[in-house]
């Protein structure tokens, strides 16, 4: 079974996150989770990462595959209009069964695997969707065991670390915090990260955990 945890701050400022996230279990045994991060901050990129959340979970519960569903979001996006705003995509699929993990990247900033002993960071370099209606992202594959923990964040959380390598130093804070809640963990790592911005938001910040656990 699958647990998650979220934490979030808004732009100062700003009246409404541009960050939006899903989290849901089909009957086959997948469990999904869906992070969006909408271009700009505020009410309109709201609705951009909401529309991006919501148009997956719904080609996804409909039945469609994932590279179809990714495809006719993207499509979507790109049809709303030639305004230059665009939304961001994270989408990891875990069969509950397997433990197979598949995470699509349209333009996410990285993601960070945590195991027992180490913690990997796992990176992609698409634009954004709504920009290629072709484009149906880069795929990552990974077998997760029991105990391990996948932290998604939204690109306000890495650039705000005004580090060299942030990933790097990402890679640093989640190793140090020691916790089986996902809830913590994501409240944690944000807390680490105010550290380095002041304690002011500059963007639109997300960091979801999710862990993964044997019956």
């Amino acid at each position: 079974y699958a647990l998650s945890g979220v934490a979030s701050e808004k732009e100062e400022g700003s009246s409404v996150s541009g960050d939006n996230f899903s989290l849901f279990s089909m009957e086959n045994g997948h469990y999904h989770v869906c992070v969006s991060d909408g271009m700009g901050s505020g009410p309109s990129a709201f609705r951009e990462s909401d529309m991006v959340v919501e148009l997956m979970q719904k080609f996804m519960e409909a039945g469609f595959p994932q590279e179809t569903a990714i495809r006719m979001m993207n499509s979507a996006m790109v049809l709303q209009g030639d305004r230059e705003s665009y939304s961001t995509l994270d989408f990891m699929d875990l069969d509950l069964y397997s433990g197979q993990m598949t995470i699509t990247k349209i333009g996410a900033a990285a993601s960070f695997l945590k195991h027992k002993d180490r913690v990997e960071c796992l990176r992609a370099s698409t634009l954004p969707a709504g920009v290629d209606a072709s484009c149906t992202g880069d795929v990552i594959h990974r077998k997760l065991t029991h105990g391990d923990f996948l932290v998604m964040v939204t690109d306000g959380v890495l650039e705000y670390l005004h580090v060299k390598k942030p990933e790097d130093t990402m890679q640093e804070i989640i190793e140090s915090i020691q916790t089986n809640n996902p809830g913590i963990l994501a409240k944690k790592i944000m807390e680490r990260v105010m550290l380095f911005t002041g304690g002011k938001a500059k963007d639109d910040m997300t960091v979801l955990a999710a862990c993964i656990w044997e019956k």
